[in-house]
């Protein structure tokens, strides 16, 4: 296992999508002005992505993107089919939405995971 040097960068770019709470509440108001309705989620979880990338480069070498894309796109095919067979309509907004929601879930518990794996 690759040991890298922990030093403050890593430390505030972990904590980077904490830090993106901050100006969340402006960016709401900007949008609602408009019509629109973003969420916190919707702004952090390309940060989460790209730290996902980092942070697994950097532990083992490897980049985990590939094996999360296969874990988002399955979600996508059984949430696709439960709406399709149970709720039997597929409102695009609506499954977007969610799916966006679960690749965020997905996407977090990643991030925490490598970041528990860069500090021990």
């Amino acid at each position: 296992m690759f040991d890298p040097h922990i030093d403050i960068y890593f430390i505030l770019f972990y904590l980077c999508p904490l830090l993106m709470l901050i100006p969340s509440k402006s960016i709401n108001k900007f949008f609602k002005k408009q019509g629109v309705k973003i969420k916190w989620v919707d702004f952090v979880t390309p940060v989460f992505l790209l730290s996902v990338h980092i942070y697994s480069m950097l532990i083992v070498n490897r980049s985990f993107i590939p094996y999360l894309l296969i874990i988002i796109s399955l979600i996508g095919i059984v949430l696709a089919s439960v709406f399709a067979f149970k709720v039997k309509k597929i409102k695009l907004i609506h499954f977007f939405r969610v799916w966006w929601r679960y690749v965020f879930i997905t996407a977090f518990l990643l991030h925490i995971l490598l970041g528990i794996l860069l500090f021990f």
